[in-house]
């Protein structure tokens, strides 16, 4: 991955959060003929695609893929209202062992996931 990729993937996490993933990034301002508002979907897609393949793997057993699981300790993860910074912390430690990308794209993966949150 670029720099610049990596370096938009972390100011989504740190700036935008949430908003960026719904699209308020896209009213910025103009973009030369669509192209790049074009290249960030599809790389939102990728990195959600990403997230939900990890979270899948390591953490639909107790969650469900969708994040819709009752817990023993409270309310699905879905129902919960996390913001981007609470979730990063979580996957933080959860996944200590994957890289930066892999917990970037699971934590925007389980910001989808939110009800309440706009999604």
């Amino acid at each position: 991955m670029t720099n610049t990729r990596m370096g938009l993937v972390a100011l989504a996490v740190a700036g935008l959060g949430w908003a960026w993933l719904v699209g308020a990034a896209g009213s910025r301002g103009q973009q030369a003929a669509g192209q790049g508002q074009a290249g960030a979907g599809a790389e939102q897609e990728q990195i959600l695609t990403k997230g939900k393949g990890i979270f899948v793997e390591k953490c639909a057993k107790c969650h469900n893929e969708r994040g819709d699981k009752e817990l023993s300790s409270g309310k699905p993860l879905s129902e919960r209202g996390l913001g981007t910074d609470a979730i990063a912390k979580a996957v933080n430690g959860r996944l200590s062992k994957g890289t930066e990308e892999e917990r970037r794209a699971v934590t925007l993966y389980i910001a989808s996931l939110m009800k309440g949150g706009g999604k």
